[in-house]
């Protein structure tokens, strides 16, 4: 037999009916899993028995959640093998390898793009696309990964797309500023040619997919201030504006 602690209690993974009914002898095991209940002890598809700690329906279909993973009721669907790492999604994955693994990117990671890109901190960005994350080691943690993936740095690079275009800031009017300030010769203008640098460089002007993938993920947002000048169309005071941005690693 295999154990598995489930929400603070034990469930037991029997390896076959004789050990589940020396353990329980009186114990009634349902003949078909998929017709199986809440409670329900059911036989595998590989001859082992457990428990159904949970069944329902999710977009139309029947599923059931056992100590061995979680599965729709199909007739193509089988309950064997070893106990999966997540028993709460149907791939069994770890969740992080869900994560990293998904091509299309969900609602709530649409809205986490659209908070950073507002301003908000990117832990806080999580919150509010994430509602229902209470732990702090947990939002780091998913905040982290998902600045690292692909799908969300595409999509945190259309909202600047989107917000560079309705503020009419193109690359050839960053090249043109990016001209002025350099043929500037009154003056400090290191900081402003920065923040004129990252945006060249959010907006893919200057080359390398690593170059753009990184200035992202240090992006992290316009600060309010900033948002204020972009919608003014004054791109030159953006660094006189601009904000250092924690770490996400940092962060509590």
């Amino acid at each position: 037999m295999k154990k598995r602690i489930v929400k603070g209690k034990e469930h037991i993974l029997y390896d076959n009916i004789d050990e589940a009914r020396v353990a329980i002898p009186n114990i009634i095991v349902q003949d078909d899993w998929r017709e199986a209940k809440t409670a329900d002890w059911i036989i595998t598809d590989d001859g082992k028995v457990c428990e159904v700690l949970e069944s329902g329906t999710l977009n139309g279909q029947r599923y059931v959640r056992t100590v061995v993973g979680m599965f729709r009721c199909a007739s193509s669907i089988k309950i064997e093998g070893d106990m999966r790492a997540n028993i709460y999604n149907f791939q069994g994955l770890n969740s992080n390898t869900v994560t990293k693994n998904r091509i299309k990117p969900t609602r709530q990671e649409h809205l986490f793009a659209k908070y950073v890109i507002k301003g908000d901190n990117v832990i806080d960005a999580f919150k509010k696309a994430y509602p229902k994350a209470k732990s702090p080691s947990y939002i780091k943690e998913k905040t982290n990964l998902l600045l690292r993936t692909e799908r969300v740095q595409e999509l945190i690079d259309k909202e600047i797309q989107k917000l560079l275009e309705e503020t009419d800031i193109s690359p050839k009017y960053l090249l043109l500023k990016a001209k002025e300030i350099v043929d500037n010769e009154e003056g400090r203008d290191s900081d402003k040619l920065s923040s004129l640098k990252i945006l060249m460089e959010i907006s893919g002007m200057l080359g390398k997919k690593e170059q753009k993938t990184e200035s992202i993920q240090l992006f992290q947002g316009f600060s309010p201030e900033q948002l204020q000048v972009l919608e003014g169309g004054n791109v030159k005071k953006i660094a006189e504006q601009s904000r250092e941005l924690p770490d996400v690693s940092e962060e509590d």
